[in-house]
Protein backbone atom coordinates (compact mmCIF):
# COMPACT_ATOMS: atom_id res chain seq x y z
CA UNK A 1 0.00 0.00 0.00
CA UNK A 2 1.06 3.43 -0.95
CA UNK A 3 -0.35 6.72 0.41
CA UNK A 4 -0.94 9.96 -1.41
CA UNK A 5 1.30 12.25 -0.74
CA UNK A 6 -1.60 14.54 1.30
CA UNK A 7 -2.35 11.03 3.22
CA UNK A 8 1.29 10.52 3.72
CA UNK A 9 1.02 14.38 5.62
CA UNK A 10 -1.97 13.35 7.08
CA UNK A 11 -0.67 10.44 8.96
CA UNK A 12 1.94 11.92 9.47
CA UNK A 13 0.12 14.39 11.53
CA UNK A 14 -1.82 11.67 13.59
CA UNK A 15 0.89 10.00 14.15
CA UNK A 16 3.07 13.24 16.24
CA UNK A 17 -0.52 13.65 17.85
CA UNK A 18 -0.42 9.81 18.98
CA UNK A 19 3.20 10.40 20.13
CA UNK A 20 1.96 13.80 22.43
CA UNK A 21 -1.37 12.21 23.85
CA UNK A 22 1.02 9.15 24.90
CA UNK A 23 3.97 11.21 26.78
CA UNK A 24 0.59 13.35 27.91
CA UNK A 25 0.29 17.35 28.18
CA UNK A 26 3.06 19.23 29.56
CA UNK A 27 1.79 22.59 31.74
CA UNK A 28 3.10 24.52 28.62
CA UNK A 29 0.87 22.71 26.10
CA UNK A 30 -2.25 23.18 28.64
CA UNK A 31 -1.36 27.36 29.42
CA UNK A 32 -1.31 27.56 25.63
CA UNK A 33 -4.35 25.01 24.45
CA UNK A 34 -8.11 26.42 23.79
CA UNK A 35 -10.52 25.80 26.05
CA UNK A 36 -13.60 23.21 24.96
CA UNK A 37 -16.76 23.39 27.27
CA UNK A 38 -20.22 22.36 27.01
CA UNK A 39 -18.49 19.53 24.90
CA UNK A 40 -19.22 15.99 24.28
CA UNK A 41 -17.77 12.96 22.52
CA UNK A 42 -19.11 12.03 19.34
CA UNK A 43 -18.97 10.62 15.72
CA UNK A 44 -19.22 11.69 12.72
CA UNK A 45 -21.26 11.20 9.82
CA UNK A 46 -17.90 9.75 8.32
CA UNK A 47 -17.03 7.84 11.37
CA UNK A 48 -14.66 10.09 12.92
CA UNK A 49 -14.55 10.17 16.70
CA UNK A 50 -14.28 14.08 17.76
CA UNK A 51 -15.93 16.39 20.40
CA UNK A 52 -17.99 19.51 19.90
CA UNK A 53 -18.89 22.38 22.30
CA UNK A 54 -17.82 26.05 23.01
CA UNK A 55 -14.70 27.16 22.47
CA UNK A 56 -12.70 29.95 24.06
CA UNK A 57 -9.30 31.48 22.19
CA UNK A 58 -8.68 28.73 19.91
CA UNK A 59 -5.54 29.56 17.78
CA UNK A 60 -8.05 29.58 13.85
CA UNK A 61 -11.44 30.29 15.55
CA UNK A 62 -11.69 32.29 18.34
CA UNK A 63 -14.35 32.11 19.94
CA UNK A 64 -17.04 29.46 18.25
CA UNK A 65 -19.31 26.50 18.36
CA UNK A 66 -17.02 23.61 17.16
CA UNK A 67 -16.34 20.03 16.33
CA UNK A 68 -12.91 19.29 16.62
CA UNK A 69 -10.80 17.25 14.18
CA UNK A 70 -9.81 13.47 15.06
CA UNK A 71 -9.85 12.93 18.93
CA UNK A 72 -6.88 11.11 19.75
CA UNK A 73 -6.99 10.88 23.31
CA UNK A 74 -8.67 12.76 26.48
CA UNK A 75 -8.79 12.84 29.97
CA UNK A 76 -11.44 14.22 31.03
CA UNK A 77 -10.49 13.97 34.93
CA UNK A 78 -7.56 15.46 34.04
CA UNK A 79 -9.30 18.14 31.97
CA UNK A 80 -7.56 17.64 28.37
CA UNK A 81 -7.97 15.94 25.35
CA UNK A 82 -5.52 15.26 22.38
CA UNK A 83 -7.20 15.54 18.87
CA UNK A 84 -4.94 15.57 15.66
CA UNK A 85 -4.30 19.18 15.48
CA UNK A 86 -4.15 20.38 19.01
CA UNK A 87 -4.38 20.21 22.75
CA UNK A 88 -7.70 21.29 24.24
CA UNK A 89 -8.17 21.79 28.25
CA UNK A 90 -11.60 20.68 28.89
CA UNK A 91 -14.30 23.11 30.52
CA UNK A 92 -17.61 21.53 31.82
CA UNK A 93 -19.08 18.71 29.98
CA UNK A 94 -22.43 18.85 28.39
CA UNK A 95 -23.30 16.41 30.42
CA UNK A 96 -22.51 18.38 33.87
CA UNK A 97 -24.24 21.11 31.87
CA UNK A 98 -27.45 18.36 31.82
CA UNK A 99 -26.85 17.50 35.67
CA UNK A 100 -27.38 21.60 36.50
CA UNK A 101 -30.13 22.25 34.64
CA UNK A 102 -31.65 19.02 36.31
CA UNK A 103 -30.78 20.46 39.84
CA UNK A 104 -32.13 23.91 38.65
CA UNK A 105 -35.47 22.37 37.65
CA UNK A 106 -36.14 21.56 41.33
CA UNK A 107 -37.39 17.75 40.91
CA UNK A 108 -38.60 18.09 37.38
CA UNK A 109 -36.17 15.42 36.68
CA UNK A 110 -38.29 13.95 33.94
CA UNK A 111 -38.44 16.82 31.68
CA UNK A 112 -34.89 17.40 32.59
CA UNK A 113 -34.13 14.32 31.31
CA UNK A 114 -36.15 15.12 28.00
CA UNK A 115 -33.81 17.38 26.79
CA UNK A 116 -31.34 16.29 24.65
CA UNK A 117 -27.63 18.01 23.49
CA UNK A 118 -26.94 17.25 20.16
CA UNK A 119 -25.11 18.27 17.15
CA UNK A 120 -27.20 17.51 14.28
CA UNK A 121 -25.64 14.56 12.04
CA UNK A 122 -23.33 13.25 14.49
CA UNK A 123 -23.96 10.40 16.99
CA UNK A 124 -23.17 11.21 20.60
CA UNK A 125 -20.82 9.01 22.71
CA UNK A 126 -22.28 8.17 26.24
CA UNK A 127 -20.08 5.45 27.04
CA UNK A 128 -16.46 6.34 28.45
CA UNK A 129 -15.08 2.88 28.33
CA UNK A 130 -16.54 2.80 24.35
CA UNK A 131 -14.92 6.03 23.68
CA UNK A 132 -11.64 5.00 24.82
CA UNK A 133 -12.18 1.48 22.71
CA UNK A 134 -12.86 3.93 19.60
CA UNK A 135 -9.97 5.34 20.20
CA UNK A 136 -7.54 2.65 20.74
CA UNK A 137 -8.97 1.09 17.24
CA UNK A 138 -7.96 4.48 15.90
CA UNK A 139 -4.74 4.57 16.71
CA UNK A 140 -3.97 0.87 15.97
CA UNK A 141 -5.54 1.04 12.46
CA UNK A 142 -3.54 4.46 12.09
CA UNK A 143 -0.13 2.26 12.96
CA UNK A 144 -1.47 -0.46 10.79
CA UNK A 145 -1.91 2.30 8.04
CA UNK A 146 1.57 3.94 8.58
CA UNK A 147 3.05 0.26 8.75
CA UNK A 148 1.92 -1.36 5.40
CA UNK A 149 3.17 2.73 3.54
CA UNK A 150 6.62 1.96 4.68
Amino acid sequence: MKLSPSDRAWFDKVLRAIAAAEAGPSEADLAQAPVLSDWKAAISPAGHVMLWGEVVNHLLLGNASIHTSQLIAIDPEAGWARTASRWYRLGRSIDALMAELADSMNGKAKLASSVQFALPGFANINDPELLQKLLARYIARVRGIDAADR
